[in-house]
């Protein structure tokens, strides 16, 4: 791994990235970075956590930082949201910004619905696409800083693919400068419904095979939410009123019929 990349994760385990740091705090980063990557805790750069911080990751937008160590906090319990970071809401609308010229955009538009479905299937929540005007989350591409600080600039292939806001903010941004694709073949998968997770105030998951881990991987062809997930979603938002399982019976439905047409699979993962 280069000193760049290195640089890009560990050092976003730090209070200050401009300030030095004792050999204890270094240290102490590199642990919390091992626990919430479910690896060895060693407090060491080890071959295997190496690896892990040139795996493409989540950009902690929104704030659940090991940085918390450094400032007195501790990191939020999961399925704990605190005040004003979930919707107190049960329809909300979204609006995509933009998209790549590379992309067909009814291909996009049909790939946001999927990834918002996949949530709705699963609780009270139930979405509505705006083609104009405020809507409560929004999505879209941009490269390089885009004046969400200096911190949460992208980083240009590879690193950080993606990063989100919790409520009210609720925006999420993909790194223009990946290579995205509609079909798996080639680059990254469209991926939305982990970002889409974030909007609504989902934090990421220490279960290694949820949806919200904050690590992309590859997804196998039956990959969907996890009870994980979805117990999350649900302390917050609440179940369907109609029965819970027929309402998984349709997910899985739904994800073989675009299984089956080829081009949907990013609506649940992302192939790397």
């Amino acid at each position: 791994m280069t000193y760049v990349c290195v640089h890009r994760v560990f050092y976003g385990y730090l209070h200050k990235e401009n300030e030095s740091h004792s050999t204890a705090e270094v240290e102490s980063a590199i642990r919390e970075f091992q626990w919430l990557s479910q690896l060895p805790v060693t407090g060491g750069l080890d071959r295997v956590t190496l690896e892990k911080m040139s795996s493409p990751r989540v950009q902690d937008a929104w704030g659940q930082r090991v940085s918390r160590v450094f400032t007195g906090r501790q990191l939020r319990k999961k399925h704990s949201p605190q005040t004003g970071e979930k919707w107190h809401k049960r329809h909300l609308t979204y609006c995509i910004m933009n998209w790549l010229c590379n992309l067909s955009p009814s291909h996009v538009h049909m790939a946001v619905k999927m990834a918002f479905q996949l949530w709705s299937n699963v609780s009270r929540l139930n979405f509505q696409e705006l083609q104009q005007g405020p809507a409560d989350i929004r999505l879209a591409f941009f490269e390089g800083e885009h004046n969400d600080g200096t911190g949460n600039a992208f980083d240009g292939p590879g690193g950080a693919l993606a990063h989100a806001f919790f409520p009210f903010r609720s925006e999420a941004h993909f790194d223009l400068s990946e290579r995205w694709t509609m079909n798996g073949l080639k680059g990254h998968n469209l991926f939305l419904a982990h970002e889409i997770g974030h909007t609504l105030g989902l934090v990421h998951s220490l279960v290694r095979h949820a949806l919200m881990s904050p690590y992309y991987k590859k997804m196998g062809s039956n990959a969907l939410l996890s009870w994980d997930d979805i117990t999350a979603l649900q302390q917050m938002y609440g179940k369907q009123a109609s029965n819970f399982l027929s309402e998984l019976l349709k997910s899985f439905l739904l994800f073989v019929i675009f299984k089956v047409a080829g081009n949907f699979r990013y609506w649940v993962g992302l192939d790397i």
